[in-house]
């Protein structure tokens, strides 16, 4: 079967993809159950939106494996792509027994639905796992005219480039690095708003987990993305204050792929409010091993670039169809961006996201 298989052309293709591979695997026999988490948003239809569990095993086992896609909308086209491909090689084995595997596909359906990244409320729920939704970087002043242009975007911006580079002259790319990604809680029309409050998707998200986990001691969480790196590299990151026993696991398992959530260290960059840190401070009794696995798509600028655009667009046009809005270069664009059409990429991911899963999948298994 090829990888290009396993991809969807829109969220509801995605949707109906997962819940019959959920089914059949039911059907051969492995114990299964899907909960829907309703949301109050729709699709460019007028659909329904929601996020799916499905529970492969006993809930009751000790030890799960927490394995997330598209919180960042867009990037959910490939995530969901990795997480079929998971499921569909389940189905050609035994049933679990020792362990349970939780998949929550598409956490943000209103951003992969619409073709972007933020939900229906322009939050970035990858900031928004956290109870104080307050402040913002101490840099963030000095390029939120850069970052977030108070008129529409031109397919030619001639000067992005020279603005960008001026700024990382001025105070360096570290700090514009981190300044950008790390989230911000005080504009709400600007890129990486985390929100002024926990929104729908993450806090239905948290009470499920809270209500449901109530025998778990273990977790490996894997939470997928794109964008980061090297086109179709995959970079595992980590908290960059993950102790030393965790740490060397991790290394262990995954070797030279490991990097830190620090901006002086590789792609990376600190987070405030992302899932992982949110939910091991929610569900603070259960002993949690965390990896986000990002796969890389195209170089820092391009997808900068596409993300302000869109972002730009978003907020200034005056179009009061929202069917047209996303219809604009810049959504297209954005999609492109986190969802390369590339065949080689797709297979990369698909292979690599499987070689992933099942080495955490034997850590599990032997804890």
């Amino acid at each position: 079967m090829s990888a290009s298989h396993f991809f969807s052309k829109d969220y509801y293709q995605a949707r109906d993809k997962f819940i019959k591979t959920i089914n059949e695997l039911k059907d051969r026999g492995h114990k299964v159950s899907h909960d829907i988490l309703s949301l109050d948003c729709k699709g460019p239809n007028q659909e329904n939106l929601s996020i799916d569990i499905a529970t492969i095993g006993s809930i009751d086992n000790d030890n799960l494996l927490l394995y997330s896609s598209g919180i960042h909308g867009v990037e959910g086209f490939a995530g969901s792509a990795i997480q079929l491909s998971v499921l569909e090689q389940l189905k050609n084995e035994k049933p679990i027994n020792d362990y349970c595997i939780v998949f929550i596909h598409i956490i943000n359906p209103y951003g992969m639905a619409w073709h972007r990244r933020v939900n229906e409320n322009n939050v970035d729920l990858n900031r928004n796992f956290l109870n104080d939704h307050k402040g913002e970087p101490e840099g963030y002043q000095k390029i939120d005219s850069f970052l977030n242009p108070q008129s529409i975007p031109s397919r030619f911006d001639l000067v992005y480039l020279s603005k960008g580079l001026s700024l990382l002259l001025r105070y360096g790319f570290t700090n514009v690095k981190q300044w950008i990604a790390q989230g911000q809680y005080t504009r709400p029309r600007s890129l990486q708003f985390g929100g002024n409050k926990l929104q729908q998707g993450p806090e239905k998200i948290v009470s499920w987990l809270k209500e449901n986990l109530t025998n778990t001691k273990n977790i490996f969480a894997i939470d997928l993305h794109t964008g980061l790196g090297p086109s179709g590299y995959d970079t595992i990151l980590i908290q960059d204050d993950i102790n030393h026993n965790n740490y060397s696991t991790l290394q262990r398992l995954f070797g030279s792929h490991v990097a830190e959530l620090n901006p002086t260290k590789g792609i990376g960059y600190r987070v405030t409010g992302d899932i992982h840190s949110g939910l091991t401070s929610f569900l603070s009794n259960i002993n949690w091993l965390c990896i986000t696995q990002e796969f890389g798509t195209f170089g820092p600028t391009k997808v900068f670039k596409n993300l302000r655009a869109e972002n730009r667009w978003t907020h200034n046009n005056n179009l009061s169809n929202q069917v047209k809005v996303m219809n604009h270069w810049s959504r297209t664009n954005l999609l492109k961006t986190f969802n390369p059409k590339d065949s080689i990429w797709q297979k990369k991911l698909i292979d690599r996201g499987l070689t992933v899963f099942k080495i955490s999948e034997r850590y599990l298994k032997n804890l």
